[in-house]
């Protein structure tokens, strides 16, 4: 048995069709009333689709045939009995002439050789019961009930299908936007929403290119001259692939990577475009990231293996006779150098940690002002043309926090001053109390952030591009480790700089309840 959803089962025009169909058989039969039942695999029983001469209330009583007789004679196709005589308890229905209902004839629905449905006509006592002769009529009736059953199963099939394809699209992570031969857009799926800005009611029926602007990483607008809709021809084939940038509701950039697969009629001519847009923001930060991460790194660790390798090749030369200066100062060059690759490697090493959300805090009572003095004697024997001064107020409270991460960042923010301060000059380090939180500043009279470097201070690989600093070391980690771990803390930080007048860097912490 083959059963047929309802919603197609139901449908006004199956409906409106089936009736017609009883109507004709009831008419050609000499009967007064019809019916088609569809089978239910839900209920498991047949259920009366369409009726035809039929009161209402009367179609109750046939559920009790529909399920029991009616199938067994249209499974014999031979049998036409009076319902009397196989079931002589039952209530036969009245037609709407108040005729009572007793010889009857039927024949199931067949499509591909299965059960659909029954389809089956009455007639009054008055009139002669149906004989064999009357089974290839209503069988050229059951054909037609039939076939436009299956083309409701398959118009259901269809709008199913149609459905699923929709709520594909509609709900894909990427964007999805049709775009008809005159570039109007047609489609535009929530993920276009999301990724431009726009409601769809604001696009649909208006130019791609006057909305979304394509452009390449050099800023040339592609919609003009390389649209694959109007640029393309059919020997070019029907798939084609853009990168660039697109413009959003906002105004900002977004990095996408779009796949225009193009319908053509019989001539060869572009119908329509469905085209999947993706963003592709984080993949072209990573590879800028990767691409500056390798040029440092080219510079960082290069550097200081060269200077390592010249001093250690010179000193191991059998024919030079070094003098103690001389071999103390070129191993403590070594050194210094190995210190330096060692710190690049712990940023990169600690950066990893923060960027995987692996950065974990084993946390204790810290004493700011102490690691604030023991980074100071320590940078103070590098350096002879800067002055530090450590201003702690006396009851600085202690924090509770990492203290390895708490020196990183305090070492990290003087060092910076140290390197952005070429001319030497005074670099303070100063504490204070605000309320539930403490406030550790760190304050050069070095060159300063021009403007136009400020918004990305904090990102990672960045360094500030001058004349004084540009030959100076550095992978461009330090601000982003010191924000990673101040906000791992629950404070924030924060800087105020004037090109040429200095900079102040300032982190704040919050303090234990009842410090």
């Amino acid at each position: 048995m083959v059963e047929i959803p309802r919603t197609a089962a139901e449908g006004v025009d199956l409906e409106a069709t089936l009736e017609l169909i009883l109507k004709n058989a009831v008419n050609a039969l000499g009967g007064s009333a019809g019916l088609v039942a569809m089978w239910s695999e839900a209920e498991h029983r047949f259920v009366v689709s369409a009726s035809y001469g039929l009161e209402a209330d009367t179609l109750t009583h046939l559920q009790p045939i529909l399920g029991e007789i009616v199938p067994d004679l249209a499974g014999s196709k031979q049998s036409f009995n009076l319902l009397s005589e196989l079931s002589p308890d039952l209530t036969l229905p009245y037609s709407e002439k108040r005729e009572r209902q007793n010889p009857i004839i039927a024949l199931p629905l067949e499509i591909g050789g299965k059960w659909v449905g029954l389809i089956y006509v009455l007639r009054p006592l008055s009139k002669a019961s149906f004989s064999k002769a009357d089974q290839p009529i209503l069988s050229s009736f059951a054909e037609q009930a039939a076939i436009a059953v299956q083309n409701a199963k398959l118009a259901y099939l269809l709008a199913q299908e149609k459905e699923r394809v929709e709520s594909v699209l509609e709900n894909a992570a990427d964007g999805i936007m049709d775009i008809d031969s005159n570039r109007r857009i047609t489609r535009f799926n929530r993920a276009m929403e999301k990724l431009t800005g726009y409601d769809r009611d604001e696009v649909l029926g208006k130019e791609c290119f006057r909305i979304l602007s394509l452009r390449d990483w050099e800023n040339n607008n592609l919609c003009y001259k390389q649209c694959p809709i109007v640029a393309s021809s059919e020997e070019d084939g029907s798939v084609f692939e853009q990168e660039g940038k697109i413009q959003a509701k906002d105004g900002h950039s977004v990095d996408v990577a779009m796949v225009y697969s193009i319908i053509r009629s019989l001539e060869g001519k572009p119908i329509n475009a469905v085209v999947n847009v993706r963003d592709i923001s984080k993949l072209r930060e990573i590879e800028q990231l990767r691409e500056v991460l390798l040029s440092m790194l080219g510079h960082e660790l290069q550097t200081p293996l060269s200077i390592s390798k010249g001093y250690s090749s010179t000193l191991a030369r059998k024919e030079g006779k070094w003098d103690t200066e001389t071999l103390c100062q070129g191993l403590k060059i070594i050194e210094e150098e190995s210190d330096h690759l060692s710190q690049v490697m712990n940023k990169l090493l600690l950066a990893s940690r923060v960027s995987a959300g692996a950065l974990t805090l084993e946390k204790e009572p810290v004493h700011l002002s102490s690691l604030a003095s023991k980074v100071v004697r320590r940078l103070q024997a590098m350096t002879s043309i800067h002055t530090f001064e450590v201003d702690f107020e006396g009851d600085f409270p202690s924090v509770v926090a990492e203290p390895d991460l708490m020196e990183q960042v305090l070492s990290n923010l003087v060092e910076n001053a140290v390197k952005y301060s070429p001319r030497g000059g005074t670099i303070t380090i100063s504490g204070r109390r605000e309320g539930k939180q403490v406030r550790v500043t760190v304050t050069d009279e070095g060159i300063g952030i021009p403007m136009g470097k400020q918004e990305d201070i904090f990102q990672r690989f960045h360094q500030v591009d001058s004349g004084a600093t540009r030959e100076s070391r550095g992978v461009g980690l330090g601000l982003y480790i010191c924000k990673s771990i101040i906000e791992a803390h629950g404070g924030s930080i924060g800087f105020t700089s004037r090109f040429r007048k200095g900079s102040k860097f300032s982190f704040t912490l919050p303090l234990e309840e009842g410090a």
